[in-house]
């Protein structure tokens, strides 16, 4: 490794390093560090040093799709839920449930298992986890296993999708990953991983489930669920905009239209529409995310400038040799392992160039990063998923917030369970394919 590579790799240790501490602002610390990485490669340029590059060359390489498309994603969550959609959807779901606590529990989580395939685990969690705050407490419900066990759910469940989960876009842009041939090989596994997860979730919260009084049911559910919506103009152009994107990111993939410009345009058509309240529903993106991400793939531009990633899976190489089923191990735990600590997505962001060249070996190699990466994001610790840290943030809000150590034991126990189901089954598919 050259002085260049050093420098850059200490910048972006040290910058992830300042990040977990948990004491700056990740956004402003992810954007210093990508600051100083350009500086660093601004006077290399100067110098003539090989790897050195002007700001603008640097910049250039961001995965700006990436970015936009998580923009527009929050610009449709922002506006669907200012229609009072959700509202609506909530008390419609709840409803059959009839204020049994474990039916409501299971209609929630097949509601977030569906609609987890269309939008990434950050938008999944910003719809889910106020409608579930605001039915629970309702209902005189704990919402905390409720809020864990949607984070979760949302997590695996992602893994079908290439807009399940950024890093499934992050990865998939790299390694040149089909969407029909992610969905085809995962929605089976998903599924399994359901059914596995919904009886160890029952059974962990077994004793925080039981039936609200009736008349506190009959106050909730004869409230008529029409009356949730605010606009019926901003209501019905929600449902056909969500309708159409549904549909975009279903077919797009077969005319070549990329998730992210179809998010993109819908989300410019939904402004259109509310141009009187456009700005106020801009002022709730979560731009602290967009701008992190910014800073994020900025570094992992650096370390791929300066060619430390090449290097990387040169050791990992080494490592692995020419053995598919080692290679889809590895590439199936330790990447989940990463994830658990440093966030899912540099991890993804760093993994998914080694993952192109290792495809060769078995082309299950990306798949198993991508299901690494949303498996890793609830072991040992909730810090590996934003989706998991949008329930915590929420719960905080109310004043009741989740016990990490809570998250823990049951992210770890189910992440343990669902890593193991798919290695074999990651091993399978590699067989029937002949890697």
């Amino acid at each position: 490794m050259n002085a260049l590579g050093t420098a850059i790799l200490i910048v972006f240790i040290g910058t992830y390093l300042v990040i977990s501490t948990e004491k700056v602002n990740r956004t402003g610390m992810s954007l210093l560090g990508m600051a100083i990485a350009g500086i660093v490669l601004w006077i290399a340029s100067t110098m003539g040093i090989p790897g050195g590059t002007d700001f603008a060359h640097y910049a250039e390489q961001i995965e700006w799709s990436t970015i936009l498309f998580v923009l527009s994603m929050m610009i449709i969550v922002a506006v669907a839920g200012a229609s009072g959609m959700f509202q609506y959807i909530a008390l419609t779901l709840s409803r059959p449930s009839g204020g049994d606590h474990k039916r409501l529990f299971i209609t929630f989580l097949v509601f977030v298992f569906g609609i987890s395939l269309f939008f990434d685990t950050v938008s999944t969690m910003l719809i889910m986890a106020p409608l579930t705050i605001e039915v629970c407490k309702a209902l005189d419900i704990d919402f905390k296993p409720f809020l864990i066990c949607e984070s979760i759910t949302c997590n695996f469940s992602s893994i079908p999708s290439i807009v399940g989960a950024v890093p499934n876009l992050v990865i998939a842009q790299a390694t040149n990953l089909n969407a029909g041939f992610l969905f085809i090989c995962f929605m089976p596994l998903s599924i399994i991983l359901f059914l596995v997860t919904l009886p160890l979730f029952l059974r962990w919260y077994k004793s925080s489930f039981g039936v609200t009084e009736q008349y506190r049911v009959e106050a909730v559910f004869d409230i008529d669920p029409t009356v949730m919506i605010k606009s019926r103009r901003d209501f019905y152009a929600a449902v056909i905009a969500i309708a159409v994107l549904v549909i975009g990111f279903s077919l797009g993939p077969t005319f070549g239209l990329e998730p992210p410009l179809i998010a993109l345009g819908i989300a410019a058509f939904m402004l259109l529409l509310s141009h009187e309240r456009a700005n106020e529903f801009l002022t709730k993106v979560g731009w602290d995310t967009v701008f992190f991400l910014v800073g994020l793939f900025g570094l992992v531009v650096a370390l791929e400038i300066t060619g430390l990633i090449h290097e990387l899976s040169l050791a990992i190489e080494n490592f692995i040799g020419d053995d598919a089923v080692v290679a889809t191990v590895f590439m199936v735990w330790i990447p989940a392992m990463l994830s658990a600590f440093l966030d899912n997505l540099p991890v993804s962001a760093v993994l998914s160039p080694i993952a192109l060249q290792f495809a060769s070996v078995s082309p299950v190699i990306p798949l198993a990063l991508v299901f690494a990466v949303n498996i890793g994001g609830y072991i040992f610790t909730p810090l590996g998923s934003p989706a998991n840290m949008i329930a915590i943030a929420y719960s905080e809000g109310e004043h009741d917030p989740i016990s990490f150590a809570e998250f823990v034991k049951l992210g770890t126990t189910a992440g343990i369970i669902h890593l193991t189901i798919g290695s074999l089954w990651l091993l399978g598919i590699g067989v029937l394919l002949g890697g």
